[in-house]
């Protein structure tokens, strides 16, 4: 029974449901020869008979029967696999930093939906860098001064970052357009980048408050909104933050940071349609030209 041919037996199991050659023939579109012959041949290999022939269609001998309940059963979980194998090629995994995943990609995640129904993104947001290469289905958000890719994988920068010194409108004692030394000597929040200390180093005299610090520079943007201080970061981590009036800019570092944000995705072997829609996307939304 090695050679049984699913599309015969996909053909017997419409005939048995139908209980008519005529009636499966059409909900295949295929004519009612086609299925007799189809059922001939199942019937010599299996050597019995499937159907009675009846002047007004066809039922089921007792082998017919037995065959259909499996051969039913058999389908179903066939289709089923095959739609979970499909879905798992609809599934994207983005590896993100947890800044970059909270303040830049989630919020942006409804957008992507209408416009990509039919994917679906899995965010693992770490601040480790993934060591190993990427996976067919699988992409990469990272920020930093450089970005090394390995073999297989192509990067591209999406955007330098333009850093900034952000806090609560609702922040006492700030004024509209504080100078840099009044900022210093406010409240000061830094994540792992410590961005205050050179500022301090070069710019204040004074004895002022030591930072609070975070190992994060999400919580650290949370604590500016929550009124405890005044952060710098990348403007791209608070821009809906700043167009929602929950924080305001009150300093921007004319230097370049030489930071940026880098897309990593696959090139070996040849990445899915999948992730170069969302490919794509990036690339759009960053203003870059699209691969196409």
């Amino acid at each position: 029974m090695e050679n049984l041919n699913l599309n015969s037996l996909r053909v017997f199991a419409s005939a048995a449901r139908h209980g008519s050659f005529l009636k499966a023939g059409t909900a295949m579109n295929l004519s009612q020869g086609a299925i007799s012959q189809r059922i001939k041949q199942l019937e010599l290999e299996l050597g019995v008979m499937l159907f009675e022939r009846e002047p007004r269609g066809v039922s089921l001998t007792k082998a017919g029967q037995e065959l259909a309940q499996t051969v039913e059963v058999c389908l179903e979980m066939l289709d089923k696999t095959a739609s979970q194998i499909q879905g798992l090629g609809n599934e994207i995994t983005v590896h993100v930093s947890p800044t970059i995943a909270r303040k830049w990609l989630a919020p942006r995640l409804p957008t992507f939906s209408k416009l990509k129904p039919g994917l679906q993104l899995s965010i693992e947001a770490s601040a480790q860098v993934l060591e190993r290469p990427l996976r067919q289905n699988e992409i990469a958000l990272r920020h930093g001064k450089i970005f090394r890719t390995v073999r297989g994988q192509q990067a591209q920068r999406l955007t330098e970052l333009e850093l900034v010194a952000v806090c609560s409108p609702d922040l006492p004692g700030i004024g509209a357009q504080p100078s840099l030394e009044k900022i210093l000597a406010s409240s000061l929040i830094q994540d792992s980048h410590r961005r205050w200390d050179k500022l301090l180093a070069c710019h204040c005299s004074q004895e002022v408050l030591e930072p609070l610090n975070f190992n994060s520079a999400s919580l650290a943007i949370d604590a500016a909104i929550n009124k405890q201080g005044i952060v710098i970061v990348p403007l791209l981590f608070v821009q809906d933050d700043i167009d929602a009036g929950r924080l305001r800019e009150v300093w921007r570092d004319e230097d370049a940071s030489g930071e940026s944000v880098f897309l990593v995705w696959p090139t070996q072997p040849v990445a899915s349609k999948s992730v170069m829609d969302v490919v794509d996307w990036l690339l759009d939304t960053f203003g870059h030209n699209s691969t196409g």
